[in-house]
Parts: C-alpha cells; structure tokens; sequence
C-alpha cells in the first residue's frame, strides 16, 4: 500500500494516459515511465474531469498529480474542494513491465470515455505529445459542436492519415489535416476514439507517450 512519509517533498508530475497498466508522467527533469500497481483505479478518475488540471497555453488543461519519488507514490487529488479540503488518492508506481495487453486498444477504450465525459461537460479534448513543452503537432481533436437544434460529433487530427481503414484516404497530398463528423449520438461520441487511435498509431510514438488536454467550448448558440 503507499505511504508517504511526514515531511516528504511532493513534486507536481503531469500524467499522461495509464494504458496496459502503464503510465508516463513527465517531472521537471524529464518523462518517468512506470507500472501502476492499481491501473483499473487509476485510470477510471482520469479523463472525467474529476482530478486536478495544470494550465496550459490558449486556456487549456492537463491532469496533473503529486509525487513522490522516495516512496514512488502517486498522490491524485480531486478537482473541486468541499468545505473540508480536496480528497486525494494515493497510488503506487512499480518499474516498468513489458505490457501483457495490447496498449492501443487500452487507449482506444480509454478514449472512448473520456470523449463522452467531455462531451457531458462542454469541453473538447486533444490527444497530443506529453510533456510540460510538448509540440502542438501531431494532434487529434474531439468535439461535440452543439447548438439550439443539433449536436456534431467531430475528430480532426493533423498529420493525414493514410490507409488506416478507418479514416478517408481520398484526402489530397499536401493536405494538412483532415476531419469527421456525423451526428452526435453517444455511439458516435465514442466511436471518435477509434479514430484518435487509428490517427495516433502513426505518429511514430507509443501510447504513453501521449497525453490529453483539455478545453472549454464556446456556449451554444442557434
């Protein structure tokens, strides 16, 4: 079980995605990978909007976690404050083991529920390189563009990919980006996944080399 000792040093870690039980979270001094001894309990509080976010640039979010080192201990607090303080839950790292299940389908479930929490709460998300100075490309985007008399569920991801089986491959050469979208159904929310990952497994990365960030969409209007 972890323990954190009194007058431990805790440090901010951004998180990235816990897939096949493993995790990438990124320190001041660079990525730590890690197996989460506790994956499934993890993972079902990241991606809902539930935990503490760090801010990034153009008014978007990340999750983000304390750590400590010593005891190789996750401490995850929850987003919003009662009037007794922000609960939290601890975590325990182990060294990183070979995953002993596929890693993308891990993270296509996972973004399956985290597009359809977003789109519960009016925010969009983006799958992207982790890291503290992470590049803005390559990318995937994921919506649901919401007015008065109709909701869009939509994916747009920068590079194009090619010969997926899932996305378009009539999209011109030199294009830099291609797009989805159809009704918002909740079927179709979290089939977005299924395109984020078909997008991302060619972006010469492995899946916890990812993170999701977050942002507030516009309110809807007719």
């Amino acid at each position: 079980m972890s323990s954190i000792e009194a007058g431990s040093t805790l440090s901010t870690v951004m998180l990235g995605v816990v897939v096949s039980g493993v995790l990438q979270v990124w320190t001041d001094n660079g990525a730590q990978l890690w197996t989460v001894e506790d994956p499934d309990g993890l993972s079902v509080l990241l991606g809902r909007g539930l935990v503490a976010r760090t801010p990034m640039p153009d008014d978007r979010f990340r999750e983000a976690a304390l750590f400590d080192e010593n005891s190789r201990t996750l401490l995850v607090q929850e987003r919003y404050s009662s009037q007794t303080g922000a609960a939290a839950y601890s975590f325990r790292l182990l060294d990183p083991v070979p995953p002993q299940t596929n890693p993308w389908e891990s993270l296509q479930k996972f973004l399956a529920e985290v597009s359809l929490s977003a789109a519960q709460r009016g925010e969009f998300w983006v799958l992207e390189t982790g890291g503290w100075d992470s590049p803005q490309h390559p990318y995937c985007f994921g919506a649901v563009m919401a007015s008065e008399d109709s909701a869009i569920s939509m994916v747009e991801t920068s590079p194009v990919p090619r010969g997926t089986g899932v996305w378009p491959d009539d999209v011109p050469k030199g294009q830099s980006g291609t797009s989805v979208s159809g009704p918002a159904t909740e079927d179709s929310v979290r089939t977005a996944s299924i395109f984020a990952t078909a997008a991302a497994a060619q972006w010469d990365m492995q899946p916890w080399d990812l993170a999701i960030t977050f942002g507030q969409l516009p309110s809807a209007t007719a």
